[in-house]
């Protein structure tokens, strides 16, 4: 079964046992935007308003996937552009902010979550959702690219006026950009009276409200997916506004003589990670949770608790590179064991990877 397919029994499973005698009607919908299924669940008072609200989604969607991809024309490759050109250039506020944003949480993090690494995954091939299987770059190819600059911390950003220092950057905004994008879903959501809504972004989602669609019914339950087998690692209960993201090794990636290639490089070495599996946030936002799961991931063994806190991060689970589980204490103190539990949405592992 791939991934697809799972996502949809969990979201009909939500479809057949919440529905009944609630003030608002559950309306689906899937738009394939930013490499992924975007799944929208919203309770809405009649199918049209629902219509509507989706039409908005899907020009949000649009958007982001145009002007926050590096590899498409747009914003964000215009920026580049720029900056391989050692010339400044204007963007508009809302991708601004989030520049802004993601270098300051590059910094907090001590750079393990870093967005100017743009040209080592290109490097890697790993800037397409299809993979391709290829041979590694070499370690001077890695090295020049290290040595030409990767660095966020490099940007000058003055308003909407961007510069860099290094003509060598560049900016990929792959680990930010679904939580901004599901950031912004969740706000025109609210803004049209819509109190009740989980947006799943490939297995990365923020909720609002309850599943009921009542303050008495149950909250949003997460299951969270095994990253190698089938089944899950367990189930989380969301609060309203919560955001759970999740980091792995399976998202794209290709084999090489039995050792696991990933879209997940660490800044300091040009190399995929090869400590951790996955790692799986919860935090108040999108934005914050899609850069925390990679700046964890990349942290590793013996780092990743300290960042966590640099980042205000007090819910992780971490698999490692043998498939042990670590947590915090907040997270484990959450998670429940998925036996005889249902769960309104299971974030399962991507099968798109190539062998």
């Amino acid at each position: 079964m791939n991934c697809c397919t799972q996502l949809a029994v969990g979201l009909g499973a939500l479809l057949i046992c919440g529905c009944a005698d609630q003030p608002t009607e559950l309306h689906r919908q899937r738009i394939y935007a930013m490499g992924t299924w975007v799944d929208l669940s919203i309770r809405a008072a009649d199918a049209t308003d629902a219509r509507s609200v989706f039409g908005e989604i899907e020009v949000v969607l649009s958007a982001f996937e145009k002007d926050y991809y590096a590899w498409v024309p747009g914003q964000l490759a215009e920026l580049n552009d720029a900056i391989h050109a050692g010339e400044p250039a204007l963007v508009t506020s809302p991708l601004a902010a989030l520049i802004v944003e993601a270098q300051r949480l590059s910094a907090l993090s001590e750079g393990f979550f870093e967005p100017g690494l743009g040209a080592l995954v290109e490097l890697w091939g790993f800037h397409s959702s299809v993979q391709n299987p290829q041979l590694p770059p070499s370690a001077d190819e890695i090295s020049a690219h290290l040595d030409a600059g990767t660095k966020i911390a490099s940007l000058r950003i003055d308003g909407q006026r961007i510069e860099s220092s290094s003509r060598g950057l560049m900016l990929d905004l792959g680990g930010i950009a679904k939580g901004a994008a599901v950031d912004t879903i969740i706000s025109l959501l609210l803004e049209r009276g819509i109190e009740h809504a989980l947006v799943n972004a490939g297995g990365d989602l923020r909720v609002i409200g309850r599943s009921g669609g009542r303050q008495d019914e149950r909250r949003w339950q997460v299951g969270i997916q095994h990253p190698r087998e089938i089944g899950l690692l367990g189930i989380v209960e969301l609060q309203s506004g919560e955001a759970a993201f999740t980091s792995g090794d399976y998202e794209r990636f290709y084999d090489r003589n039995g050792t696991r290639l990933h879209h997940i490089i660490d800044p300091q070495t040009g190399y995929p990670v090869t400590h951790t599996q996955a790692v799986t946030v919860i935090a108040t936002n999108g934005v914050t949770a899609d850069a925390a799961a990679t700046a964890l991931f990349v942290a590793g063994p013996g780092r990743w608790r300290h960042v966590a806190r640099l980042l205000g991060i007090d819910y992780v689970l971490r698999v490692d590179a043998s498939g042990e589980l670590e947590l915090t204490a907040p997270m484990r103190d959450r998670l429940r064991p998925a036996d005889g539990v249902d769960s309104d949405i299971i974030s399962p592992p991507d099968e798109d990877g190539a062998d």
